[in-house]
């Protein structure tokens, strides 16, 4: 594996080879851009000033054929949080990206004036944006493909809200986002528009047939698998009925956990009346996305890829929102401007609370009615968001540094860890997913952990209640997870392929024997790198917490016995089972283990 770095300043390409011990101590994705950011990124820095990094890591069995090998790794520190940033995307633009012939792509500098990145068979160009600058993701794409005019080219770019800076911009690839944490705000911040790739090479695989053998096994998995064929037919968006039954739906800014008018704006009306197409990744048999349009009434012509459920939960019963149709524009506003819609849906709802809590002056929000529910204030809010016009300029910079501005009464109502806005599972009825989201290397994210399984209980004879063993638990998750990252696996469609499998995946490509116990061990290493960057950056155990309203305001669990989150009852046990100390540090012991410092 090789990686481009490109100085945005000097102008300048070169390129470096990725040495095999790293891949094999890393695997790739998130591991790679995770040890890369340490080893070259000094602390304490502005996020959206020149010295920080922003980087795109591949996978050593990514194009390779592999199903669900889809997911690129884009790595910085996070403006939004100032914890480190890892955050994925899907689509074709990673697989295509290696068959450009480039393993990772790493960004130093700012350039003094828009440009974007050209790689075409190897051979990469830096040219100007400035015709792009200002325009939308879907012009911005359009205008690059033609300009190109290669076969299967693809392109990551910004719209208008990275290139304004929103702490919670996204890098787009058509619907699929590089989102949380404000990672297209970075990209803004060093006046990079656009990367766009194209090129036909095939990826290196040490034992072809063998590897041949694998696929084929792995596609009859999937082609026989239940779980993957239901998930296949509506993705994401079954969680609506699913997280509203188990009354874990947070409402109206987490205020409740169930949303009357959740069939509304469920999957069975999204897709009996907006549907039109399902779409998949590169290589991917499980097809779980979608194509919407809006035939009639309001909005009538709008069309957009998606949405998913966090977008449906954010803009939907988070807000008090009920009108499918006005979801369905937020959604296209979002991919259009490049927002992450957890983090602008959680906003919203953040203000609207605090609205009706006349904790917002009118003054401020110049007549807008921000009430729960208000589809209209909703889209116009979007828009300030994005283009830090008026109010929208406050919110832009997520519901931490909101509430600083709007006083500290308003603090209580900003759900967020260490900054980062929290997805849409309650963790009052999913203790597991508290802890989870308290100890997220980049904050208050779902994705890390990917603990939604607990309120289905997988594994099986998990309890979403208890407290038992639910430091080993998310621990578990989480290392299991960054493995999936790093190999570019998409952890969605993971019914599919064992870890097992992922094995003989990453042995067959690279020639290097390894066992489940290496690949955990090197999840393992992953974590509690993150940890220590986030240590050198200045946060303690202090920050490893959720809001108070979790802690404190329960919320009905069954036979309406009354939930809420006692975090302290499972952190000791997270940090002992990671080999913490009771500070959250990792010991020396844990890290000689890791190989994370030499054992002498």
């Amino acid at each position: 594996m090789r990686a481009l770095v490109v100085d945005l300043e000097k102008q300048t390409l070169e390129w470096n080879e990725i040495p095999r011990n790293t891949i094999r101590m890393y695997l790739g994705g998130r591991g790679l851009g995770v040890r890369y950011l340490y080893d070259h990124l000094s602390p304490d820095l502005d996020p959206l000033g020149p010295e920080n990094i922003l980087s795109f890591w591949t996978s050593p069995i990514m194009a390779t054929g592999a199903i669900s090998t889809v997911k690129v790794c884009g790595v910085t520190k996070s403006p939004l949080t100032n914890t480190i940033l890892m955050s994925l995307m899907g689509g074709h633009f990673g697989p295509r990206m290696r068959m450009a012939g480039v393993d990772a792509i790493i960004f130093l500098g700012r350039a003094e004036k828009p440009v974007y990145l050209k790689v075409v068979d190897g051979i990469p160009q830096l040219v100007s944006a400035e015709p792009l600058w200002g325009k939308n993701v879907r012009a911005t794409t359009n205008l690059l493909l033609d300009e190109v005019q290669q076969p299967n080219a693809q392109v990551a770019c910004i719209g208008q809200a990275g290139e304004k800076q929103v702490l919670f911009a996204s890098i787009m690839h058509g619907g699929d986002a590089m989102g949380r944490g404000g990672i297209g705000a970075v990209m803004g911040s060093k006046n990079l528009k656009a990367v766009i790739v194209a090129g036909s090479q095939k990826p290196y695989v040490a034992q072809p047939e063998l590897y041949r053998e694998l696929l084929k096994e792995i596609g009859a998995t999937y082609h026989n698998s239940v779980p993957v064929n239901e998930f296949g037919k509506y993705g994401t968006t079954s969680h609506v009925n699913d997280e509203n039954y188990f009354g874990i739906y947070p409402t109206r800014n987490y205020q409740t956990a169930r949303f009357e008018k959740y069939e509304s704006i469920n999957h069975e009306n999204l897709y009996q009346n907006f549907v039109t197409k399902r779409r998949t990744c590169f290589a991917c048999s499980v097809r779980c996305r979608r194509d919407a349009e809006i035939k009639e009434g309001e909005f009538s012509g709008t069309v957009t890829e998606g949405p998913e459920y966090e977008t449906l939960w954010s803009m939907g019963g988070n807000c008090g929102n009920a009108n499918l149709n006005s979801i369905l524009v937020a959604n296209e506003l979002c991919l259009e401007y490049g927002l992450d819609t957890i983090s602008t849906g959680m906003v919203i709802s953040f203000a609207q609370e605090c609205y009706e809590k006349g904790l917002i002056s009118e003054e401020l929000i110049k007549g807008m009615d921000l009430s729960f529910g208000n589809a209209d204030s909703i889209l116009a809010l979007i828009h300030l968001i994005a283009k830090r016009e008026g109010f929208g300029d406050i919110l832009a910079n997520g519901t931490l540094r909101a509430s600083k501005v709007l006083g500290p009464q308003t603090f209580d109502y900003a759900m967020q860890v260490k900054g980062l806005e929290l997805a849409g599972y309650d963790p009052r009825g999913a203790k597991g997913m508290g802890l989870g989201y308290a100890t997220s290397p980049r904050g208050g994210c779902h994705e890390r952990g990917f603990l939604t399984g607990e309120v289905f209980g997988t594994p099986p004879g998990v309890d979403r209640l208890s407290y038992e063993n639910k430091g080993l638990l998310v621990k578990t998750t989480q290392d299991t997870v960054a493995v999936k990252d790093s190999l570019g696996f998409c952890v969605l469609s993971s019914a599919g392929t064992s870890m097992e499998k992922l094995v003989d995946l990453f042995s067959a490509v690279t020639g290097e024997e390894v066992s489940v116990m290496d690949l955990m061990v090197c999840g393992e290493r992953i974590s509690n790198l993150e940890r220590l960057i986030n240590l050198r950056e200045g946060f303690t155990s202090a920050d490893d917490t959720l809001p108070k309203r979790l802690l404190i305001e329960p919320i009905p669990g069954p036979n309406d016995t009354p939930q809420v989150v006692d975090l302290s009852r499972m952190l000791q046990e997270y940090y002992t089972v990671r080999g913490w100390d009771e500070s959250g540090v990792p010991t020396i012991e844990t890290l000689k283990r890791l190989g994370l410092i030499d054992d002498k």
